[in-house]
């Protein structure tokens, strides 16, 4: 069994599009959105009609509950806030119809390969809608999210930034965001779960797209909002970035980048780049990341004490 798990859209529907044309390549048996479909793009309704149509399953994420009116969160509800009227103008993009299905969707969903091998899909983790798995987080506190959670793999988002961790027997994977990616790599990301003899296992792939396309959408649809929704896109990382790459590659099992040794001058000896030579552009791990076929690992750098960041994320949508 094969399941291909995108999330955070955010209604870029650029990133969308590229990304299901991704995933036609992989050709995985169930197609799931896992949550924050529409707000904050340019194309909210585009992008919600298009995973409706495409996806085997469409979970609820903390701002689809904004947008159905069930509850707000974060700067939502501040009434003279920029966000407030992101918010009406999605609203008013969606539609009444579409809002009833955002308030309607289900929390989670399960896929049983075996019995006693689940994969269990959700929007952030498996108690809410609201808390960040991130990766700095420690054994004791991680472990209290999963404590009821009777699967063998977790497949969740939220935090737009991918890692994979293991809780005692259960493998957990944050397969980040196909709209908004906050890990230092502009290219949307989605994880493939593949159910194998030995168990699951995940690949997180990076597709490429017109990034451009979706910026000067913002502007030309005078999305509320849109300069720091620019912002927030180009930038695509947390102001504590090295803290969670550092914890990202320990959870992987890799050990921190060394010296680079390089040969004197004037030698003349063909140099092929390392692993940990090449440029920061994803969270290195274990997972597989790739941009098509082409598949490679990524070195990070490294924090001297992780920070624990829950605070300083913008993760309200």
């Amino acid at each position: 069994m094969r399941v291909a798990i995108l999330a955070d859209i955010h209604g870029n529907l650029p990133a969308c599009e590229a990304v299901l044309e991704d995933i036609a390549r992989v050709a995985p048996d169930y197609i799931v959105a896992a949550g924050d479909l529409a707000l904050r793009g340019a194309h909210p309704r585009e992008t919600v009609e298009l995973l409706f149509d495409r996806c085997d399953a469409v979970l609820m994420g903390n701002t689809d509950c904004y947008l159905a009116g069930h509850y707000l969160g974060g700067a939502y509800r501040e009434r003279d806030h920029w966000k407030t009227e992101l918010l009406q103008w999605t609203r008013d993009q969606l539609g009444e119809p579409w809002l009833k299905k955002l308030g309607a969707l289900p929390f989670s969903q399960r896929y049983s390969p075996r019995k006693g091998q689940d994969l269990f899909v959700c929007h952030a983790n498996p108690r809410n809608l609201e808390d960040s798995l991130d990766p700095t987080l420690d054994e004791a506190t991680i472990r209290r999210y999963f404590q009821n959670l009777d699967a063998a793999a977790c497949a969740f988002g939220h935090l737009h930034f991918p890692y994979r961790r293991r809780v005692g027997r259960l493998l957990i994977a944050d397969v980040a965001s196909a709209g908004i990616p906050r890990d230092g790599d502009l290219r949307p990301a989605y994880g493939v779960f593949t159910f194998t003899p030995k168990g699951w296992r995940v690949q997180i792939r990076r597709v490429r797209y017109p990034v451009r396309k979706a910026t000067q959408a913002l502007t030309a649809r005078r999305v509320p909002g849109g300069p720091l929704l620019i912002h927030k896109l180009v930038e695509a990382r947390y102001r504590h970035h090295k803290a969670l790459m550092e914890a990202a590659r320990r959870h992987s099992g890799l050990p921190p980048p060394g010296p680079v040794l390089r040969p004197p001058p004037g030698a003349n000896i063909p140099h092929t780049p390392t692993p940990l030579e090449l440029p920061v552009v994803a969270p290195p791990m274990l997972l597989k990341q790739a941009s098509g076929d082409e598949e490679r690992h990524h070195a990070a750098p490294v924090e001297e004490e992780p920070t624990q960041i829950s605070s300083v994320l913008d993760l309200d949508g």
